[in-house]
């Protein structure tokens, strides 16, 4: 597994960076395949970050290695 995505708001009154060491302590989930390709174990990682405001708009992307 090497996938890593991370949901960002964009307008949010801090910056927030793509990876899990984000000031806003991120969220993070293990994303697995249903069915037959179940059992194969986490096929990427889902990082949700943290708003300090509420905001409206939010980007996914790729961690940057």
């Amino acid at each position: 597994m090497s996938k890593f995505v991370h949901v960002l708001p964009t307008d949010d009154v801090i910056p927030h960076e793509g990876s899990p060491d984000c000031v806003c302590g991120p969220y993070t989930e293990s994303i697995e395949l249903r069915g037959a390709m179940s059992g194969q174990g986490p096929v990427a990682v889902l990082y949700r970050h943290y708003a300090v405001i509420p905001c409206r708009d939010w980007e996914a992307s790729p961690e940057i290695m």
